[in-house]
């Protein structure tokens, strides 16, 4: 049974339950039946009063929900900055969602304009909610994701709706529909106690002087239907993405392709892995790291992307753009596998010239059919591929890899390795990239690499 059926038979019942509890008390006064219930509603929409009345609660709730969403996103930023500052602000947060709303109705009477009130208690009702949400979220934000949009040098407006936002949805979201469920109520209590000119609150309490059941019942009715549209509009509002963003044109001179100079690395040192490291990269060659694993492979390509600083020696005429293909697949979930390629083109590229690369590489990687899917809708093989094309797609002299064929078979690793190769020798890039198959390394025709022992 479709879920609009059943919403509307359990509307049906509690109709049929209230319709029922009213010929039982027959008392209009004190419990109107259904069909009075809908004309005084009906009444309350003829009135001029009434779209005042909804607009000043509406406004008020607006207003203090920006208020506190503004202020919870610049507290979170901040707290996710220093633990010492978190356990500081803890129990801040933790009172204001422990007083009652009450105290804080009764106390602002004694201090505040009574028509303030209402925005002051939707503020420190939904203020807490959303920063605790928000600060959960920034704390699980994934740093391959941010070392992925430094590496690909997007635009900012490209790292905050697809690295950031997507990531923070699920913690925001879930603040906002608790916050906007307690800010309601509490919008509507302030405005009752506090006995405003206008507002929902304002009609009930009137209501209530002059015990209008059937008008305080209405109100409340079109209370419950406010709740219920903001729950909606937030479900909405949570399956919107935002698009890729691209340059409006191709960048003139295009970003090179070829090494300006040969990349020297002079007794290069880490906290782990890497020690008094010497090596040169020149110009169109392919290298291949041959160390065993956790050995410190990825420590030393992590280093020359600028993932890590070196503890000792320098890296000398590192180019300031460079291609990575990670050591996972790290592909953003909520883009398909043309989108996460075109990733890679959106600093430097048209949304056109990067489309039609993007397309040839999807050829070129066997992942035409799965231009469209996501990636929990691809096998671990299929994401690396889509990883290598948006490697590929992004402009750069220098192409970092680690392990970059795993998840392929013999057969379809010959075949992508072989495009690599013919892209390689057409633009010259050179290649670093990390294997313990000498297969591998073989087809790719590398000079092998060795780091020496730690």
């Amino acid at each position: 049974m479709k879920k609009p059926l059943l919403t509307a038979l359990s509307v049906c019942l509690l109709l049929l339950v209230w319709q029922f509890a009213a010929w039982q008390i027959q008392n209009a006064n004190l419990f109107p039946p259904v069909s009075l219930l809908l004309r005084t509603l009906g009444e309350l929409l003829l009135s001029p009063s009434f779209y005042q009345a909804v607009w000043t609660t509406v406004w008020r709730g607006c207003a203090g929900l920006l208020l506190s969403l503004l202020a919870a996103i610049g507290t979170a930023v901040l707290l996710r900055r220093s633990e010492a500052m978190q356990l500081l602000f803890a129990p801040y947060l933790a009172l204001m969602r422990s007083v009652p709303i009450i105290s804080f109705i009764l106390l602002a009477l004694i201090f505040l304009n009574p028509e303030g009130i209402p925005l002051l208690i939707a503020f420190l009702t939904m203020y807490p909610l959303l920063t605790e949400n928000l600060l959960k979220g920034l704390l699980q934000l994934k740093p391959e994701q941010t070392i992925l949009a430094r590496q690909f040098h997007l635009n900012r407006r490209n790292r905050l709706f697809q690295i950031y936002y997507p990531q923070l949805k699920p913690y925001l979201f879930s603040g906002l529909a608790s916050a906007v469920g307690f800010g309601w109520r509490a919008i509507i209590m302030g405005e009752v106690l506090a006995q405003c000119a206008e507002g929902i609150g304002s009609e009930m309490k009137r209501a209530q002087l002059f015990i209008a059941v059937p008008e305080l019942m209405a109100w409340t009715c079109i209370a419950i239907l406010l709740s219920w549209l903001s729950d909606r509009l937030l479900r909405r509002l949570s399956k919107w993405q935002p698009a890729l963003v691209y340059r409006r044109a191709t960048v003139t001179p295009p970003p090179p392709t070829t090494l300006s100079a040969p990349i020297r690395l002079r007794d290069l040192s880490y906290r782990y892995g890497v020690t008094h490291f010497d090596a040169l990269f020149e110009a169109g060659k392919v290298y291949a790291l041959t160390a065993p694993s956790g050995t410190g492979k990825t420590t030393l390509l992590s280093l020359l992307n600028g993932t890590l600083r070196p503890t000792g020696g320098r890296i000398e005429n590192a180019p300031e753009r460079i291609a990575n293909v990670f050591q996972e697949p790290e592909l953003l979930p909520h883009l398909s596998a043309k989108e996460n390629i075109l990733l890679a083109g959106t600093s430097s590229l048209s949304r056109e010239e990067a489309e039609r690369q993007a397309d040839r590489l999807l050829a070129a990687m066997e992942l035409t059919g799965q231009r469209n899917a996501l990636p929990q809708e691809m096998s671990y093989g299929q994401q690396q591929r889509v990883a290598l094309a948006r490697a590929l797609l992004f402009p750069s002299p220098l192409l970092l890899m680690d392990e970059p064929f795993k998840g392929l078979d013999a057969a379809l690793r010959h075949r992508i390795i072989g495009f690599i190769r013919q892209w390689q020798q057409a633009h010259r890039t050179t290649i670093l990239f990390a294997s313990h198959q000498p297969e591998e390394i073989a087809e790719m025709d590398a000079l092998p690499l060795s780091l020496p022992p730690a």
